[in-house]
């Protein structure tokens, strides 16, 4: 066999998605936030793009706070006729409040005040130095005492051994304990702690008429946990009465005494991509475009492109222009995917809207896609990540999306849940349901449910099982 090269031609067919093309695939999954972050990259690359004059870049917090009227879409003329009734409905009694004037001496409410505390370390340090002043201890005690809160993690345990911190300061074991005595006395209560139940021992002082038993509790901590209150109870020679209400106290106690000062994780707060106004019996779909620059092309640059006859500079100006202007189509071809999914989600999910999540309905991307004769991967990029402000408050687009549990009733995984907790509620606390029984609840009920997805609901919903719900009745 001889192996040669040869050409020959193939007919087929292929999709090549154009930059302008993957621009708007991009931009569509993005996230408010993350939108007026692409927006700002493209403004410092593209020097023909430009914010408009008119655009105050008023976010959607500070439009709020200012409280403005809200902008209503335009939907044709027969929307028009009564817009003045929208906006009536949507201010209702609270329209002086909405069109007052900002006072310039208005301070921010309380809520959006941040009271930093600084670091543990910064905490302990600094109630180190009174210490100094106060308690008759050595120099050496308080170095050593400064390396221990150097060695703290963010719940204030001690990270290292006794053993090392005597190497490395070379001091006696009693001098590093006295240390840690110290350290031990400071606020928060709990702190360089080296175990659980040391820290939780710590914090007996707080308790009034603390049990005597309750540091034997201590050594009983999963028994506890697994609530094995019989076994307890013998092992320490006590009623099971006794042993829950110990529990009830450990409870009060906290395990992590160091992590209200930790603040390595950034708060970030959802900003709404869509807010649906209720006026009458009918829901508006208003998408927040409060947060994104109102873009323009530059016009000195417009008259460069007219006037400049070199083809270089020519041929980079047409780049941006069209560049500029593909930014700005996909930007409104973005807010108006958003704007009809919220609207056909909206008119499957009235009763959501109006009842609460009991009324969900089962409800996929893919009718949606079919209804708006587009994608159904559009439909998930256009959900993906973004939230809407309802009159029940805020809620990922995603979890209007929910799939049906059932035969004889199509209901939602939602609706199995909230039934679940209703149940598992009202039941006997001395005789439980176990999973198998609030499946025959639900078969009842004509819902189809097995019993190892009732299990599962139970743990997302963070509800132990029959046999740690039990509560055994007190002997008389």
């Amino acid at each position: 066999m001889v192996n040669k090269i040869s050409l020959f031609m193939e007919q087929s067919t292929k999709l090549i998605i154009s930059p302008q093309m993957y621009q708007a695939i991009e931009m569509i999954q993005l996230s408010l936030p993350e939108l007026v972050d692409y927006i700002n990259n493209e403004l410092v690359e593209n020097p023909l793009l430009e914010i408009a004059e008119d655009f105050g870049g008023e976010s959607y917090e500070d439009k709020n706070k200012a409280s403005e009227e809200p902008e209503l879409e335009e939907k044709g003329e027969k929307e028009e006729n009564y817009l003045d009734e929208i906006i009536e409905g949507i201010l209702g009694d609270n329209r002086e409040q909405w069109l007052r004037p900002k006072q310039q001496n208005e301070l921010p409410p309380v809520e959006g005040c941040w009271l930093d505390e600084g670091s543990l370390q910064e905490y302990l340090l600094e109630q180190l130095r009174f210490i100094k002043r106060s308690v008759d201890c050595s120099e050496r005690n308080l170095k050593t005492a400064k390396y221990i809160i150097g060695n703290l993690d963010s719940n204030g345990y001690l990270t290292v051994d006794i053993e090392e911190i005597t190497q490395a300061l070379k001091l006696s074991e009693t001098e590093v304990l006295q240390a840690l005595t110290i350290v031990q006395k400071l606020d928060p209560p709990g702190v360089g702690a080296r175990n659980l139940k040391e820290c939780l021992k710590l914090q007996f002082s707080l308790i009034p008429e603390c049990p005597p038993k309750l540091e034997c509790l201590l050594d009983h901590l999963d028994d506890l946990a697994a609530g094995y209150l019989k076994k307890i109870a013998s092992a320490l020679g006590i009623s099971t009465a006794e042993v829950r209400k110990m529990g009830k106290l450990l409870k009060l106690l906290d395990p992590k005494p160091g992590s209200r000062f930790d603040r390595t994780t950034e708060i970030r707060y959802i900003i709404p991509d869509a807010v649906l106004k209720k006026v009458g019996q009918e829901y508006f779909v208003l998408v927040n475009e409060s947060d994104i620059p109102r873009l323009c092309i530059n016009e000195n640059y417009k008259k460069a492109l007219q006037e400049q006859d070199g083809q270089d500079i020519q041929k980079f100006l047409r780049e941006k222009v069209s560049s500029a202007l593909n930014l700005i189509r996909n930007i409104e071809q973005r807010r108006s995917t958003i704007h009809d999914v919220l609207e056909a989600i909206v008119r499957r999910q009235k009763d959501f809207l109006d009842q609460g999540i009991t009324a969900l309905k089962p409800l996929t991307m893919k009718e949606i896609a079919e209804e708006l004769g587009i994608h159904e991967s559009t439909v998930s990029r256009a959900s993906a990540g973004k939230y809407v402000q309802t009159p029940r408050g805020m809620f990922a687009i995603k979890c209007f999306f929910a799939g049906s549990i059932g035969e004889e009733k199509e209901v939602t995984a939602e609706r199995i849940k909230d039934d679940l907790k209703k149940y598992i509620a009202c039941e006997d606390p001395l005789k439980p349901y176990s999973d198998q029984e609030l499946a025959g609840i639900f078969r009842n009920n004509g819902i189809k449910v097995a019993r190892r997805t009732i299990a599962k609901y139970r743990e997302e919903l963070w509800i132990p099982s029959s046999s740690l719900r039990k509560q055994v009745k007190p002997k008389e």
